[in-house]
């Protein structure tokens, strides 16, 4: 059976995608498909509606998928390309990188606390998690912050010549 319809429903693939190894591709996964649904068709007519039904489908999904492959990267393919962009990726990277740096640096207790925040749990909810009263967290959040603007404080020159560059 694949011998005899391969070769025909490669051409017919072609026709739609205008790739010989993509054609062959799709025609493969129709005979796949084909095989796990063997006992289905036992007409041959039935058998070669489904197969060139297939076929179609298949190639005109995968036109389908180029086409809206093609249209993201148009879209965003300038976006990335742009210089802007990419300080502002670099320039987003390191600031992240500086404060989970920080972060890090901080005492286990205020680390956990400002993680919490940072994935947006209200100061009621951490308290509840780590078994601590509200104004406890309060008071850890509030000096994490200051120990963390102190240490990126120090780190002004690096943000700002990454600023400058995107300027």
């Amino acid at each position: 059976m694949f011998d005899s319809y391969f070769k025909a429903l490669v051409g017919f693939a072609n026709g739609f995608v205008a790739d010989l190894s993509l054609s062959e591709d799709l025609v493969q996964e129709v005979f796949v498909s084909l095989w796990e649904k063997q006992d289905e068709y036992q007409n041959e007519i039935a058998l070669k509606v489904y197969l060139y039904r297939a076929v179609r489908n298949r190639c005109l999904n995968t036109i389908k998928h180029e086409q809206v492959k093609a249209k993201y990267l148009e879209e965003t393919l300038p976006k990335l390309e742009s210089e802007e962009f990419f300080l502002d990726q670099v320039l987003s990277e390191e600031v992240s990188r500086l404060l989970y740096k920080f972060i890090a640096e901080l005492p286990v207790q205020r680390q956990q606390i400002i993680r919490y925040s940072l994935l947006g749990l209200k100061n009621q909810e951490i308290a509840d998690i780590m078994g601590l009263k509200m104004n406890t967290i309060k008071s850890h959040k509030l000096n994490a912050y200051r120990d963390l603007r102190e240490k990126l404080g120090k780190h002004v020159y690096l943000i700002a010549i990454l600023l400058d560059l995107n300027a």
